[in-house]
């Protein structure tokens, strides 16, 4: 069974997620030296120094203390030897960074490099940066006088033009050549009431200086009512971040460079803080998001019994689950089940009016003259009746076109009737509560991989649950995948039992698989696979307490890295095996029909570069979030925990 879509879809998250928790598995490498981080003092106060119109603002508990076990830990190693750090190198997002910041380096007449950055800070610092394209930003860190003589800034500023500002206050400023000298920024510094200031815009510098001088009015980042509302239900902690999520959402560089497709999934997102802090043996990031009141109705709240009911069902070693609350909500609960049986639903075709005569013109009945020849010169003598109908008939057009719109219509149209009907059994039956279990494996050729899925549905009132509804609604979805379009489903459910457990399975012709169902006391439970289900069904319940929700939440999901090598690697390798033996042949200059295995790491996305990228997370043995819906605001939980 190949991959479908909506799977593909669900690698490439996970390997967004893997890339996003980058930037938090650096501070693991903290760990190993430094311990438990300490609790921030002082709140957002720091806020209150930036100008307003920020796009993101970070402030550390100890930047000389991350930067500098960043540059001495493990992790730094093993993800600068990364194929995902080597191919970065060459693409144009890193270049464009590396190139800004070289110009920068040219204009302050050294390299603003780690060790630089860390003699800029007391303890306590933060960042702001309000262009990305332009790499606008400022940078503020508590800094006394003794240590500003001795930094390289201070000691370099001969580089720079000294200027003062009324009040006698002094500021250096040099011009930076910048994008191959097709713009011109500026790098800024200067020193104020013991806060050392850095700036790549001058007039982010003044505005910031004037903040500090108390003579800005209303020009805080603390200002701004966004963050006025997520400051006051976060707790800085380690590394604290707050973005204006809307502004992002429309900056180009944003949607180009760093999220690419996934930004339409942000598009309700006002504005966001997370916070990082160190628990035992696991490192807690929580997210506070504001939302802009569009977005679809919210699930309801996933109690812990409801939770510890599926977990005791769901098996310790498979590396993706999902529970999640589906009280009152029929029509989700129903998509779960279809995703994990059929995975995507078919496109409904695009609405057009291709066939109107409008879109024809003479020479679409001009007749050449070898036609002229063949034909006779009377070939569009005799047109019929029912010509300046048929032009203009979607049916007809359709069948012109070998009838793909109308299968497509009509198999569309038999899935949403049978997942009405599905709908209709699982209302009486009320389910409450659900759990998405995935589980990826490799097979020998000529298919690669399958993704076995389930889903487990906690029924409020099984008894109501009508057996025979349920099967001819999913023999009928099932008969829309492998039968022509509109044609009667012939498919049979069958018996089986095993180990005291009894189920129906229903055989897919041709394919050798066959889909199922099952009740085990309050759960309903279908799968993709006979194997998958009969183990849910009739395996030993497990504990149960490892899996719990860290806060309320609507929905947890599990992602196992302990799992990996079944989940991730087998299918990797065979995913890219093909291209990775042609590099290597390409490589040594091999010919096609010479033989020899790759003496190197492979180069491709999945088997290369994502592989690498779980490398790096080695010490990460699981990865928890719990999601929740509340008071216009979604709070997330990313737990991160190690081995």
């Amino acid at each position: 069974m190949l991959l479908t879509k909506t799977e593909l879809r669900q690698v490439g998250k996970r390997a967004l997620l893997t890339c996003g928790l980058l930037l938090l598995l650096l501070l693991i490498g903290l760990l190993i030296n430094a311990g438990a981080a300490k609790r921030g003092e002082g709140g957002f106060a720091q806020a209150q120094d930036f100008p307003r119109g920020a796009l993101v603002y970070a402030q550390f508990q100890d930047l000389p203390a991350l930067l500098k076990q960043w540059d001495e830990s493990s992790l730094k190693e093993r993800y600068l030897a990364s194929t995902n750090f080597q191919q970065l190198q060459t693409r144009h997002l890193a270049m464009k960074l590396v190139s800004r910041w070289s110009e920068f380096n040219d204009a302050a007449g050294f390299p603003l490099d780690v060790a630089a950055l860390a003699g800029l800070a007391d303890n306590r610092a933060a960042l702001a940066v309000y262009d990305i394209g332009r790499l606008d930003l400022v940078l503020i860190a508590p800094l006394d006088d003794a240590k500003l003589a001795v930094s390289r800034v201070w000691q370099s500023k001969g580089n720079f033009e000294e200027r003062t500002l009324p009040g006698d206050l002094v500021y250096y400023l040099a011009d930076v050549e910048a994008d191959r000298g097709r713009q011109t920024q500026q790098l800024g510094f200067a020193s104020v009431n013991g806060r050392f200031v850095l700036a790549t815009n001058e007039k982010l510098l003044l505005r910031t200086l004037a903040n500090l001088q108390g003579a800005a009015k209303k020009d805080r980042l603390s200002d701004e009512p966004a963050f006025q509302a997520l400051s006051k239900t976060v707790t800085p902690h380690f590394v604290t971040v707050w973005v204006e999520q809307a502004k992002l959402n429309d900056d180009w560089y944003f949607k180009r460079y760093w999220v690419m497709q996934n930004a339409a999934e942000l598009k309700h997102l006002r504005a966001g803080m997370f916070d990082l802090e160190w628990q035992e043996n696991r490192w807690t990031e929580r997210r506070e998001f504001l939302l802009d009141g569009k977005a679809s109705a919210t699930p309801g709240r996933l109690t812990k019994p409801a939770l510890a009911q599926l977990a005791r069902m769901t098996p310790g070693d498979l590396p993706y689950v999902q529970f999640r609350s589906v009280l009152g909500q029929t029509d989700v609960a129903s998509a779960l089940v279809g995703e994990s049986l059929f995975g995507d639903k078919p496109e409904a075709p695009a609405p057009t009016r291709d066939w109107n005569w409008r879109r024809y013109d003479a020479s679409d009945f001009a007749v050449s003259a070898n036609d002229d020849e063949f034909y006779g010169a009377s070939r569009y003598s005799y047109l019929s009746h029912r010509f300046n109908l048929l032009i203009d008939d979607p049916d007809d057009a359709r069948e012109s076109r070998g009838g793909e719109r109308g299968d497509g219509a009509l198999r569309l149209a038999t899935e949403q009737k049978a997942a009405t009907a599905l709908r209709a059994v699982l209302q009486a039956a009320q389910p409450m509560a659900a759990a998405k279990l995935a589980q990826p494996r490799a097979l020998t050729e000529p298919l690669f991989a399958e993704f076995n899925r389930a889903t487990i549905l906690t029924l409020q009132q099984p008894a109501a649950l009508n057996r025979q509804a349920l099967e001819r609604a999913l023999a009928d979805w099932a008969g829309s995948r492998l039968l022509v379009a509109g044609a009667p489903t012939q498919l049979v459910w069958q018996d089986k039992a095993g180990q005291g457990s009894q189920w129906r399975e229903l055989p897919l012709p041709m394919l050798g698989r066959a889909l199922g169902y099952g009740v085990r006391g309050q759960q309903l439970v279908l799968a993709n696979h006979p194997e998958l289900l009969a183990r849910l069904l009739t395996g030993e319940r497990q504990a149960g307490d490892d899996v719990q929700l860290p806060t309320t939440a609507s929905e947890l999901t599990v992602v196992r890295l302990s799992q990996r090598e079944a989940a991730f690697d087998r299918i990797f390798a065979q995913l890219d095996a093909a291209r990775i033996k042609a590099y290597w042949r390409q490589r040594r200059g091999e010919s096609e029909s010479e033989q020899g295995s790759a003496p190197g790491p492979s180069q491709e996305f999945f088997s290369g570069e994502i592989s690498s990228l779980l490398d790096v997370a080695a010490p990460v043995r699981e990865i928890r979030v719990a999601r929740n819906y509340a008071n216009g605001r979604l709070q997330e939980e990313v737990s991160l925990i190690l081995k």
